[in-house]
């Protein structure tokens, strides 16, 4: 809607579903356009506390997750808080695997305890960050709520970020929570020489039972493929965002292929449990896209009815989200080139073709590991 006098409208932001069907929020996770314009919306500046809160045995996720819901429901918890695994204290540190363990596979659990022994939070399972927020009264009145429920837990110790040495995440995380943008949580890159990852992040009800089926699911997989898990998951009141982390080595033929057959694991049993993932690399995205299988695959096709209807050349980010449409014979996203640097024949094929037609909107590149081992696939 036009402003006063074809004027810009500032108004356009204030409500977000308009009039008739809401098609924003189409555009936020497809492939469907180009974004032109965008609103915010700000919180205004308020005092803020964040807080870490430990618990001691890998066995308490389910009962951590029980006592966040009814929190989150309330919107005690402020923010989206996090839950993370021990042994993502010892990866934010910056310092490589190597520095704490230098045998093959999953890094052990002892010898995880072990060096979680060295770090401010002690010998744990489970760090939860959060942040409160409102004056001061506020923040104490929740804070000591929070203090009573979680210590439901036996063994859970309660930290605030002065009781932290300067270099502990807790600080970068306050200042994330209070509009500071930091690059600490990054530093797990230092995890793995030449460190590549793919996010695992698949959607779960926040309930004990589903929370402690897919973490037994995802253990056993890394354990199988012999990565270390380091997970973090962001719960709120119905649903908690499960992000599991693979770091590789990108020069590594054989990391690579381990980390694709995890990843495609993960996916195809937690989906048989009703978990999807809400992203994922571009190389998932059919198997992901395909899980969500009601109907005969109901969703994807109406996804590709839209994508058709808007962009019936298949030109704007062609296969994201795996909805290609008839630009590209609905085939989705089945084109991209896996991350071993392999050339699948139907990519091959689509060039030849596309090279024929003079048509150079489809590029499939092939990066040959072998020949030149320090090029990493882009």
């Amino acid at each position: 809607m036009p402003g006063a006098d074809g004027a810009d409208n500032d108004c356009w932001q204030s409500f977000q579903a308009a009039y008739g069907p809401y098609v924003d929020g189409i555009f936020s996770q497809s492939n469907y356009g180009i974004v032109t314009k965008m609103g915010f919306w700000l919180m205004p500046e308020t005092d803020h506390q964040s807080y870490m809160i430990t618990f001691p045995r890998d066995s308490d996720l389910g009962r951590i997750v029980e006592i966040i819901k009814p929190l989150a429901q309330k919107r005690i918890l402020g923010n989206i808080p996090q839950l993370r695994h021990v042994i993502q204290e010892l990866a934010v540190t910056g310092k490589p695997r190597s520095h704490w363990y230098t045998g093959t596979g999953t890094m052990p659990r002892d010898v995880i305890a072990k060096h979680a022994a060295t770090q401010p939070c002690g010998d744990v399972a489970w760090c939860f960050y959060g942040t409160q927020y409102g004056d001061r009264a506020s923040i104490n009145s929740q804070i000591a709520l929070l203090k009573t429920e979680f210590a439901a837990v036996p063994g859970m110790k309660f930290y605030l970020p002065e009781d932290m040495p300067a270099d502990h995440y807790l600080h970068s995380r306050a200042l994330v929570c209070s509009g500071t943008p930091v690059l600490k949580e990054l530093d797990w890159l230092n995890w793995t020489p030449n460190a590549a990852h793919l996010f695992f992040s698949p959607i779960l009800p926040t309930r004990a039972r589903d929370a402690e089926k897919a973490f037994e699911i995802i253990t056993r997989l890394h354990k199988k493929y012999g990565f270390d898990l380091l997970p973090t998951c962001c719960i709120a009141g119905r649903e908690m965002h499960t992000i599991v982390n693979i770091v590789y080595d990108r020069y590594d033929a054989d990391a690579k292929r381990r980390a694709m057959g995890c990843m495609r694991e993960m996916i195809r049993e937690c989906a048989k449990q009703g978990y999807g993932e809400y992203r994922t690399h571009l190389l998932f995205q059919d198997q992901v896209a395909e899980s969500y299988s009601w109907g005969g695959g109901a969703l994807r096709k109406f996804n590709e009815t839209i994508k058709d209807a808007l962009d019936p050349n298949s030109i704007m980010s062609l296969a994201g989200m795996a909805f290609g449409g008839r630009g590209l014979g609905g085939k989705g996203g089945r084109y991209w080139m896996e991350i071993s640097g392999t050339y699948s024949e139907t990519a091959k094929k689509k060039q030849e073709e596309s090279r024929a037609k003079g048509d150079y909107l489809y590029i499939a590149r092939q990066v040959k590991i072998e020949e030149n081992a320090k090029n990493p696939l882009q």
